[in-house]
């Protein structure tokens, strides 16, 4: 099947793993984070024909190529060559790609360590494509939009400003925003509103059901199998296509290939495994606010106010989490892992259709949005506190 839930980033990621084969066998939050000085080896150590990205861990290399394939829309062999007897990519081998590459890549790191005011990445310029798109040619504005800058032009007493000046451009400033509630009262609001603290500690398995559409409009039937920390979400297609975690050790299957999870692959294949997550966020001490947001509604055209709650979870990632203000409920998580070079990779959940579950609201749609992926999870059952055989999210052999 061409399209799978965001296949596993076979794209990105598996392709992204090859270009960094190593030598040898082996967000925001309230303040801006910066990675953490390196605990284990550099790339240079680990990796062969390594020039420019002689800061980077090695641990983090491979991210790194993800970043650079998302961020311009160039695959792994855009850079590394192939080789012709095998077919798999060569990294140690030089070439006219990785010559490019690594110019752009000291093009980031000048501006970046500059005094011009600004910071950039790769996707700044390229957002995703290999030619920089440039400025777009205006387009012909609806008749709200015209309504809408008249308003503004007016409201700022800018009646004669052109239609496409700035007052087209937004409604200026947001002026002085209300203060954001204690964390703890936003969190402790969220679990009353889910069934309270006595429901929701007794969860300790779960397994869902439903159907998932991904953006090229395939409908395919997934299920989510979580005991503890030993998880397995699985998509029922021609190809066996499924992600796990034993209690131990990460793992990933497409097909025939299995491969080992770990790092932010892990991380990113454990954000649907979040049967805990509401006890985990009771106990963390290390909560922040942030501004609010409006979030859209349940219906076309609405919106819902919601507060934010945010952590770090590593040295590069934090966490967002918007609660909806008046319900209470968790509406939008982020998961907002920083690369090398200022780059940003986001994961997004929509939180939608709540219903009681065992005494405790779980949603029943899931969107998960990324920058390849758009999958939209209806849940149409949920089985809690059931046994789940373990053999079902050991590693397959």
């Amino acid at each position: 099947m061409a399209i799978l839930i965001y296949m596993w980033i076979v794209a990105a990621g598996l392709a992204a793993g090859q270009a960094a084969q190593p030598a040898a066998q082996n967000p925001p939050a309230a303040q801006p984070q910066t990675s953490a000085p390196p605990a284990g080896p550099m790339a240079p150590e680990r990796y062969k024909d390594i020039q420019v990205l002689t800061d980077v861990p090695a641990d983090q290399l491979v991210t790194t190529m993800r970043y650079f394939v998302i961020a311009t829309g160039i695959q792994c062999n855009g850079c590394h060559q192939t080789d012709a007897t095998t077919g798999q990519l060569n990294p140690a081998a030089d070439s006219r790609g990785k010559t490019t590459a690594r110019g752009m890549i000291n093009l980031v790191k000048t501006v970046n360590a500059g005094s011009f005011g600004a910071r950039i990445n790769c996707a700044t310029c390229h957002a995703g494509r290999n030619q920089p798109a440039g400025l777009p040619l205006a387009q012909a504005m609806t008749p709200e939009q015209i309504a809408q800058a008249a308003q503004a032009a007016a409201a700022s007493g800018q009646g004669g400003q052109s239609a496409g000046g700035a007052a087209a451009q937004g409604q200026g400033g947001r002026g002085q925003q209300p203060a954001a509630p204690p964390v703890n009262d936003v969190i402790a609001k969220y679990i009353d509103a889910i069934g309270g603290e006595t429901a929701v500690a007794k969860l300790q398995s779960r397994i869902m059901a439903g159907t998932l559409t991904n953006r090229a409009g395939q409908t395919l039937p997934f299920t989510i199998e979580q005991s503890g920390n030993r998880f397995r979400y699985g998509i029922e297609s021609a190809a066996a296509v499924a992600r796990g975690f034993d209690g131990a050790e990460g793992w990933s299957r497409n097909g025939d290939r299995v491969s080992a999870l770990a790092g932010w692959d892990l991380s990113e294949a454990q954000a649907l495994a979040d049967l805990t997550a509401p006890m985990q966020l009771k106990a963390a001490t290390n909560l922040q606010g942030g501004r609010g947001a409006r979030l859209p509604g349940a219906s076309a055209g609405s919106t819902v106010t919601a507060n934010l709650v945010q952590r770090p979870i590593s040295p590069t990632t934090t966490e967002r989490l918007f609660f909806d203000s008046t319900s209470g409920l968790l509406r939008r998580r982020q998961i907002i892992t920083r690369t090398p070079l200022n780059g940003v990779l986001t994961d997004q959940f929509d939180y939608a259709d709540y219903k009681a579950e065992a005494g405790v609201q779980m949603p029943h749609t899931i969107v998960f949005n990324n920058w390849n992926t758009l999958d939209t999870m209806t849940i149409t059952s949920v089985k809690v506190n059931v046994p789940v055989d373990e053999s079902r999210t050991s590693k397959p052999r």
